[in-house]
């Protein structure tokens, strides 16, 4: 009888234990959506309000506006559209991310991956007249392509927000010792006044608190944002290479 009772107290404290754990992952995770949603609505309004001030001043003196400026209001209206559904896709993928426990890893084809990031931008690329250079192979890597698009598309989108003339954005990746593929994406010549300095708090905070977190940790990567010599700025993130996700 006392070794049944003993069991039961085991039993309730091993459950208590469970209970505290769950309750702190899910404090953990309203906490992330709580972040993430201030991040998505302040984004959304931002460029909400653009396409809707742009809109308006065009209605009232479509008649009054140069060619010039019409043509530059209907630029930044298209612009922030295209932030607006890229802002809403990441918001439909992340929650993919955040319920998906298993997704199907597999050898990535990073070139064609990042070509399809690049090509989302590509109006974006062309308007900031940015040269962007992505090399023509890649060191092996492992993962989901749909997330890690999403990746470069965030770190491309942090790129492009930087005052630099020229804006020169190159894409690329190494083999670490340890295996695992690092891949970045570097803005040459940024220089580091205070507002690029922003900008680059800015871009971490962006990471974080979006999909960039979520999906590395799915992943078993890492990511972060450093500055180089030479005045250049880095975005860059981790994966298993093929060799290490064998050897685990």
């Amino acid at each position: 009888m006392q070794h049944d009772e003993g069991k039961t107290k085991k039993q309730l404290i091993d459950e208590m234990a469970g209970l505290r754990r769950h309750v702190g992952k899910l404090t953990s995770v309203y906490e992330d959506l709580d972040a993430s949603a201030y991040t998505v609505a302040h984004d959304l309004k931002r460029s909400l309000s653009l396409i809707l001030g742009f809109s308006e001043l065009l209605l009232r003196e479509y008649d009054t506006v140069p060619r010039e400026e019409l043509l530059r209001c209907l630029q930044t209206i298209v612009e922030a559209g295209h932030k607006m559904n890229g802002i809403v896709d990441g918001l439909m993928l992340l929650t993919h991310v955040r319920d998906e426990e298993s997704p199907g890893v597999g050898l990535l084809d990073m070139g064609d991956i990042v070509a399809q990031a690049a090509g989302r931008l590509s109006y974006i690329i062309k308007r900031k007249r940015a040269r962007f250079s992505a090399p023509d192979r890649w060191p092996e890597a492992l993962g989901y392509a749909p997330w890690i698009e999403e990746v470069w598309f965030a770190f491309m989108i942090e790129a492009l927000q930087f005052d630099v003339e020229p804006l020169r954005i190159e894409a690329g990746g190494q083999e670490e010792p340890d295996g695992m593929g690092r891949f970045w994406i570097r803005v040459a010549g940024a220089g580091f006044t205070p507002e690029r300095e922003a900008r680059l708090s800015q871009a971490y905070h962006s990471f974080q608190s979006g999909l960039v977190q979520p999906i590395m940790e799915k992943l078993g990567g890492q990511f972060g944002v450093v500055r180089e010599a030479g005045q250049a700025c880095e975005f860059y993130f981790t994966l298993p290479g093929k060799e290490s996700g064998t050897k685990g």
